[in-house]
């Protein structure tokens, strides 16, 4: 039995919920919500549950990139 492929067959999460934002990303609960409140980060709630897409998210993160040049 060839085991060394499961890792490439489990799909990537797609929906996180805040926890796991900001694990991932290191930033407050309370930015997330702000940018959500703000409408600037799309998002769906399931019950009391608030789930973001992982590219609703990159698309924020690109979106807000700046530039700074010295």
């Amino acid at each position: 039995m060839n085991t060394n492929n499961c890792a490439r067959n489990v799909p990537k999460k797609r929906l996180l919920s805040l926890k796991e934002l900001v694990q991932e990303f290191g930033v407050t609960m309370w930015f997330w919500r702000t940018q959500i409140w703000d409408g600037k980060l799309p998002f769906m709630q399931v019950g009391r549950k608030i789930l973001v897409d992982v590219q609703d998210v990159e698309n924020f993160i690109n979106a807000e990139k700046q530039c700074q040049y010295f």
